[in-house]
């Protein structure tokens, strides 16, 4: 009888450590998944927020204006001076003072 009892035992202890192991492994797949979500809901959060923040609209809406009037004046320049050569430098002096001109409009506006 005694042996018995010794393989039930050993059989209880084996069946009581492989649902240990499968809960364990089941709770590892659960943190994974939550985790995955985590990181997915966080990058989407942060992408919204560059696409889509307080100040989107405006700035969308600065950039078209600051791009019209330079079209404006390339457009005069060529029409003034027929020069392509003309256009082609101002092009350039708008792509490289472009920074400074839009830390000049939001500047003005923040305060």
């Amino acid at each position: 009888m005694s042996r018995q009892r010794q393989v039930a035992r050993a059989e209880r202890e084996r069946l009581a450590a492989q649902r240990a192991a499968q809960a364990q492994a089941e709770r590892d797949r659960v943190a994974a998944a939550r985790a995955r979500r985590e990181r997915r809901a966080l990058l989407w959060r942060r992408l919204r927020l560059w696409q889509h923040g307080p100040g989107f609209r405006r700035r969308r809406e600065q950039w078209g204006a600051l791009g019209a009037l330079a079209l404006v004046l390339l457009v005069a320049i060529f029409v003034v001076t027929r020069s392509v050569t003309l256009v082609i430098v101002t092009a350039l002096v708008l792509l490289v003072a472009a920074p400074v001109l839009v830390s000049v409009v939001i500047g003005r506006n923040r305060r």
